[in-house]
Parts: structure tokens; C-alpha cells; sequence
């Protein structure tokens, strides 16, 4: 009997500013292939690296099609594809799978003969073995009289039964790096499901509470070929790493055992407590977490099925200080905004409630009504959807009919939500925290480094799925921020001295600051004559003894070397429509630490010692 061809397709080409500029693998195709591959000749095919996906899928004459149509806002895409390549392979079958199509099988279906609902490899299997469709859970199809949609199935409890993914169908050509493509990245499936099911959810609302688990020694045997592959940034795929914390131990012995060095981003449900696990995690490359806090009313988290304590503040302040002692450089919390409960004062103090919560990163997610979530069902019922196409399902739309507030009334108190946030404490950790970890403890070098740091900049002026969304607004955050928000921090959050001083050593500064003795550095940014802030770094001892913002002029002493930052320079660069990266740089410039720091060589070189009070300012 002839083996029958099957291609696996990525269908869509994501932006470059997607999740800080990371390219990531399809693991759900991987996932798949490995399940036929014993019974099928596969081919993988990912339209982000291919000139035309339509014309390479239909140059090997496929038996069979799989499309994955993972998201909603690229759903269109996906079809799109489909479309185009039924009509270049007409005898040829074709089947969808991926959280949208599951989510909405019978849109998917006018695309495909099936449509795999829920977890596909045993699905998609048995189709290619010829069973009978009516009998396979989960699958939908097109009856003779119409689409047919199966039960779903129970899926079964022990994953390690799934063979690992067949990374080995990617193309030579196919490169997965991070932002500014310096250094490979890929993905790692440690669980599936979740313990909780989030009315808002789209994976839980699949397999509610029906969490499963890899054992670590077969997650272990997972990350033994990505470090062979020189992996160094793992993003885990689980919707909740955490759910069995014995796990977890077990794995994070396993890896600190065998000397593997990444550094893992993961979604994990906030817990409180075992502190010495959250170091262990740590330790073994669990640096970068992210969880929801929501919202701070206990009515709205009830709402949305979280389960956390009546007194959220409390226990999230609690769980994101836990994290950061313990050597999280990263830790995110993400918000609901912008739902039809929330009112302008609501939405207006989330900022501020954020930094107070003392995460490193926040996302505030436009509220998201999916397909086939609670969440969407109790919107429609209450007539309170907008009629929004799929291809709107973004972090940065306005998705609900919002009783007080139109979209650029909400889309201004977004941002403003991240200028309330990012202190000059929160600023210089989200901005050096993950790179010198990168350098300091998986060895990637400087330059890789600084292209990432270059890449991800515009993400701490805006989430970091839609930058294009903001852009406009960058210059306009920067003067609110100067003018606004910065007399109202804390005096704690103008402190940025944790990791300025290791981020110089790694720059390679340290002579530099030993030549220049002790030393007071401070960038003064002007509006006209006004002192709106100065940053000052404090240099003892050839180290940067002291990073802080003073909200106007700093005290003047003798021997202290200054620097001027008109705001004015950000104003003509949007007048005279500079490009984005200008505009976005000058703004992160204005906005972080690592200003004084980033091209300080440079500029050191043409500082004299008592300043010219009247001199003009460098160009930054």
C-alpha cells in the first residue's frame, strides 16, 4: 500500500514586532507529524519562511492537508491560504485544526472536509488510517447532510504516551530566534489544560479542568535535544505550568542535575508561599513568569473565575515580591481592561495599582470575548459585542460595547495605564533585568545582546503584541510621563540602582568609571528652561554606587558632569514624521535608565569638567 503524502502548514506570516520579535516554531504541526509519521510521509511547510507557501505545498502533491488555524485574528489568513490551495490540489484532502477552528468548527469546515477539534493526534491519526469519521470524538466534518460535529472525546491522562515533536521536519532554512535573530529559540509542552477555567479563557474552555501532565524525566529528554540544538530562550506553552508542584520540584531537579542552561518564559498560576521552590525554579532557568491579576475588584475577579483571595492586592504583591527574591527577572501580570464593568476611574487607577503590586512588566489586554467562552456568551446575551471581524481580535482593539467609554477614550487611558506604571524602578528592571540574565548566566554575548535590547525596546512603551497600535502615542506618554506622573511616584520607585552598575560592568565600562573617580553623572531633561527630571548616577569607588531620579534639578556640587535632554527633540521628531524607530528610540531614551548608560562611551567623550552651562546638548 502507497504511503500517503501529508503537509503540515503554518499558513500565516506574523508581524515583526509579534512577542518582542521572537519566531517561534509551530509545535501543534511538530505535534502532529510525530503522530504519523510512522504511517504517512510528512512535510512541514511554515509560510514565514517560505516566498509562497501556496505554490511549495502544491509542488509535492499532498494526499492530505493540514492547516493549523491557531489564532482568531489570523483566522482570515489561514482561510485564505486554504482556499488557494484547494484549488491548486483538488483531489486532495484537508483538514483544520488549532484552537480557533475548535473554537468555531463550522466556520472552519467551509475551508476543509475536517475540522479536528481539541487535541488532534489521535484524530488525525485515525483519519489517515481510514476509520469511519462518525466514529473518531472530537471530529467535525461535512455529512451528507451537512456538517456533523462529533462529541468530544476524554483525552487520555498520560501524555508521555505522545511521541516527542518532529522538530526534524523543519527546513534548514527555517530559523526560530529571538528578537533581533541573534540566538535560537524554540517551544516546550510540559502540560495540558488547566486547574482553573477562566470564564474569558479559549484553551480552557476546550478540556475545562482537565489538566495533564508530561513526567519531568520525559520533559528532561525534551530539553536534552533542544540544548544539543543550542537553544538558549525556551517559551513553555502550558496554559499553567503550576499546576502539580511536586512536578515541578522533581523537574528542576532533574535539570539543575544536568548542568542544562536556559532561560524559560512560562504562565503559571499565582501561588503563594514555597519560596524555596520558587528559588529552585530560579536556579534552574524558571526566571521569566506571568500570570493574571485582572482586575482589583473582588466582584470582577469572582466574575471572571479566578479563585484568588478576597484581597487579591495583597496576595499578589505577595506572590510577585515571593518571585523576585527568589531571582525572577521577569514577572508579569496581566489585566482585563477595558470590560463594560470597568468605569473611567477604574480603568484610570490601574497604573498605578500595577506598580503597587510590584510586578516587572504588565498586560493589560483589551477584554477578549472568543469564540465558545463564558466569557463571549454572557457578552452576547447582553447585546454588549461590537460587531468586530476576527482579524480585530487583538490585544490593542476594543472588542465590547463599553457604556461609558469610546475606543481612543480607552486606547489613551491604556496607555497611560503603562505611564503610571513603569516607574524609574520598574523601568530599569524591566529593561536590564532579562539581558544581563542573558549574558551573566546562559553566556550570550554582548552584541546578541544589545540586538535584543535594541529589538524589544519598544515593548516598555506598549504591550508587545501590537506595537503599531501605540506608536503615535509614544512621544505624548513620554511628556505626560515627565510632567505627570513622575512627582506622584514613590520615593522607593526612583530608585534604579539594582543591576545599573552590572549592566556597565557588562558593557564594558568598568575602567571608564575607576578613570572618572568619584563622580556625580546627571542627564537633565529640559522643557525650555525647566528642569523637569535628572537622572543621576552616583559613581564611588569605580563603581555606579547609586542610580535615582530627582523630580527637577539635582543638587549641584562640584565636579558633577551633566547632560541635556531637550523634550523639544521628541516634539520635532513626530513633527517632521520621523521614522518609528527614531520617534520610539527617543522616547525609551527619555523614558529608561539604560539612557545614560547605552551609548555612554560616546558621550563621556565630549563631557567636560565643571560644564558649560550654556553648552549645546549632544544629539541623542
Amino acid at each position: 500500500m502507497t504511503r500517503p503524502r501529508v503537509a503540515l502548514v503554518f499558513p500565516v506570516r506574523t508581524s515583526a514586532d509579534s512577542f518582542f520579535g521572537f519566531v517561534m516554531p509551530s509545535l501543534g504541526l511538530e505535534r502532529l507529524g510525530a503522530a504519523v509519521e510512522d504511517l504517512a510521509d510528512v512535510e512541514l511547510f511554515d509560510a514565514r519562511f517560505e516566498q509562497d507557501v501556496v505554490a511549495a505545498v502544491a509542488a509535492t502533491r499532498p494526499d492530505v492537508v493540514a492547516i493549523n488555524v491557531k489564532t482568531t485574528m489570523r483566522c482570515r489568513e489561514a482561510y485564505g491560504v486554504a482556499e488557494r490551495l484547494r484549488a491548486a490540489l483538488p483531489r486532495a484532502r484537508f483538514v483544520m485544526g488549532g484552537l480557533h477552528a475548535t473554537s468555531a468548527p463550522q466556520e472552519a469546515l467551509a475551508f476543509a472536509d475536517y475540522v479536528v477539534r481539541g487535541e488532534g493526534e489521535d484524530a488525525f491519526r485515525r483519519l489517515l488510517l481510514g476509520e469511519d469519521p462518525a466514529g473518531i470524538p472530537g471530529l467535525a466534518w461535512q455529512g451528507p447532510s451537512g456538517p456533523v460535529l462529533n462529541p468530544m472525546g476524554v483525552p487520555d491522562k498520560d501524555l508521555d504516551l505522545l511521541r516527542p515533536p518532529a522538530r526534524h521536519l523543519r527546513k534548514a532554512h527555517y530559523r526560530y530566534v529571538a528578537a533581533g535573530g541573534e540566538f535560537p529559540v524554540d517551544l516546550l509542552e510540559t502540560s495540558r489544560g488547566c486547574t482553573h477555567a477562566c470564564s474569558f479563557c479559549s484553551p480552557g474552555s476546550v478540556y475545562p479542568h482537565n489538566y495533564r501532565v508530561h513526567s519531568p524525566e520525559y520533559v528532561l529528554e525534551e530539553l536534552r535535544r533542544l540544548d544539543y540544538a543550542g537553544v538558549k530562550f525556551v517559551m513553555v506553552t502550558d496554559d499553567q505550568l503550576g499546576g502539580h508542584l511536586a512536578r515541578i520540584d522533581r523537574l528542576c531537579d532533574l535539570i539543575l542535575a544536568s548542568g542544562i542552561k536556559m532561560a524559560f518564559f512560562t504562565f503559571i498560576r499565582a501561588f503563594e508561599g514555597h519560596l524555596e521552590l520558587k528559588r529552585k525554579m530560579v536556579r534552574a532557568g524558571f526566571v521569566m513568569v506571568s500570570y493574571g491579576a485582572e482586575n482589583p475588584s473582588k466582584e470582577q475577579l469572582r466574575r471572571y473565575g479566578k479563585g484568588y483571595p478576597t484581597d487579591s492586592g495583597t496576595f499578589l504583591r505577595q506572590v510577585n515580591r515571593e518571585w523576585l527574591e527568589a531571582g525572577a527577572c521577569y514577572v508579569g501580570n496581566s489585566y482585563v481592561f477595558g470590560d463594560v464593568r470597568d468605569g473611567a476611574e477604574t480603568l484610570g487607577s490601574l497604573g498605578a495599582y500595577a506598580r503597587r503590586l510590584d510586578a516587572t512588566y504588565i498586560e493589560p489586554i483589551y477584554a477578549q470575548p472568543y469564540p465558545n467562552t463564558k466569557y463571549r456568551a454572557e457578552l452576547e446575551a447582553e447585546g454588549l459585542l461590537l460587531g468586530r471581524d476576527w482579524t480585530d481580535y487583538t490585544e490593542g482593539r476594543l472588542l465590547v460595547a463599553h457604556p461609558e467609554l469610546d475606543e481612543e477614550q480607552l486606547r489613551r487611558l491604556r496607555a497611560r495605564m503603562w505611564v503610571d506604571f513603569f516607574s524609574p524602578r520598574k523601568a530599569a528592571a524591566g529593561a536590564l533585568m532579562v539581558p544581563l540574565y542573558f549574558h551573566r548566566e546562559l553566556g550570550i554575548g554582548l552584541t546578541a545582546v544589545l540586538r535584543y535590547m535594541r529589538a524589544t525596546a519598544y515593548s516598555l512603551g506598549g504591550c508587545i503584541l501590537e506595537e503599531k497600535f501605540y506608536a503615535d502615542l509614544h512621544v505624548e506618554m513620554v511628556h505626560d510621563w515627565f510632567r505627570r506622573a513622575l512627582p506622584t511616584f514613590e520615593p522607593e520607585e526612583l530608585e534604579m540602582s539594582a543591576h545599573v552598575d552590572e549592566f556597565s560592568e557588562m558593557l564594558g565600562l568598568g575602567p571608564l568609571k575607576r578613570l572618572l573617580g568619584d563622580t556625580d553623572l546627571v542627564l537633565e531633561v529640559l522643557d525650555g528652561r525647566t528642569v523637569l527630571a535628572s537622572i543621576v548616577l552616583a559613581i564611588a569607588g569605580g563603581r555606579v554606587a547609586r542610580a535615582h531620579v530627582v523630580v527637577g534639578p539635582a543638587p549641584r556640587r562640584a565636579g558633577v558632569k551633566q547632560l541635556r535632554l531637550p523634550l523639544a527633540l521628541g516634539r520635532l521628531a513626530e513633527a517632521i514624521g520621523a521614522p518609528g524607530a527614531v520617534r520610539r528610540g527617543w522616547a525609551t531614551a527619555g523614558l529608561f535608565a539604560n539612557l545614560g548608560l547605552a551609548d555612554l562611551p560616546r558621550r563621556l567623550a565630549t563631557w567636560r569638567s565643571p560644564p558649560d552651562a550654556h553648552a549645546r546638548p549632544a544629539t541623542p
